[in-house]
């Protein structure tokens, strides 16, 4: 029988064959809400960087990891690929599986980091490269906790919109660790991407475990301007949630509408911002004032 690895993540117990270098493992083994296990997937019909969804299955392959099917909430199957490491394997399995995992329970998984006081919490999306992983490291330097990473899981979209935490690692590209304040902190390698670098970061010291309400949400852009802030409004916020699902080519056709119908109402919701970062200067300083000082004139408890 081979070795169980226990593990919490996105406020799910997840039993796994595979050793997960971004998460902490339990000495408890509680009640599995997940499973992840060891399969020969080598009769699905799948090409590779593919994603096939069949009744409340996801079946995805990927190049250099191998082949995944994840259903029912609470399964996923892995057939590695011979040559994929543990810590590249546990990229696909904490990003596009945890993702598929999210959906089909129900959650409205969303593409940001998201921080936290403890009271109020502000998601940070935009896309890669934009630096919204060195935005959240600059929250967290000012005292705010890590809720999520890349992955933000969100629930209770009719009543009062909840963020549940994922796990206390962070994502960042060399450049960005270069201005990484904290020398002492665990850092492995996770993946190489057009000749740069991407580390895992242990945030355990920095990291919010539990939920909190989702306050504000910030689409940040880099540009040749200088910094700035502004508020999103109107149809417009619908459409930047729409744009900032996490995967969402793994929405079912047939849910389609109704993820729809849940951004309008999360839009309605909360304010939503605007960010512009600065090209070629290190301003997350800036940007930490101009959010901090926007939330405080628009986020009302």
């Amino acid at each position: 029988m081979s070795k169980k690895y226990c593990f919490h993540a996105f406020g799910l117990n997840i039993e796994s064959e595979f050793l997960i270098p971004s998460l902490s493992s339990q000495q408890e083994h509680l009640p599995a809400d997940v499973r992840i296990v060891s399969s020969d997937l080598s009769q699905l019909q799948i090409r590779t960087d593919q994603c096939v969804i069949k009744h409340s299955e996801h079946q995805f392959g990927f190049e250099n990891a191998g082949l995944f099917r994840v259903s029912g909430g609470n399964l996923i199957e892995v057939d590695p690929a011979p040559a994929c490491s543990e810590s590249h394997l546990g990229v696909f399995l904490m990003g596009s599986c945890m993702g598929a995992i999210l959906h089909q329970r129900g959650y409205m998984p969303l593409h940001g980091s998201c921080v936290t006081d403890g009271r109020r919490s502000i998601l940070i999306t935009g896309e890669s490269g934009a630096g919204k992983s060195t935005l959240a490291a600059e929250f967290l330097k000012r005292g705010w906790k890590l809720l999520t990473d890349d992955v933000s899981a969100v629930y209770d979209v009719q009543t009062v919109p909840m963020v549940q935490s994922s796990y206390p690692s962070q994502k960042l590209w060399q450049d960005a660790l270069e201005h990484y304040d904290r020398p002492e902190t665990s850092v492995h390698s996770l993946y190489f991407n057009e000749n740069r670098e991407k580390f895992g970061v242990d945030v355990s010291s920095f990291f919010f475990d539990g939920c909190a309400p989702l306050s504000l949400v910030v689409r940040l852009i880099p540009a040749d301007a200088s910094c700035s802030i502004s508020a999103i409004e109107g149809i417009a916020k619908a459409d930047q949630l729409m744009r900032n699902t996490y995967r969402s080519y793994m929405i079912a056709p047939g849910n389609r509408q109704r993820h729809f119908q849940r951004c309008i109402t999360l839009s309605s919701k909360i304010p939503m911002a605007l960010a512009v970062r600065e090209n070629g200067k290190q301003c997350a300083d800036i940007m930490y004032k101009l959010i901090t000082e926007f939330m405080e004139e628009h986020c009302h408890d």
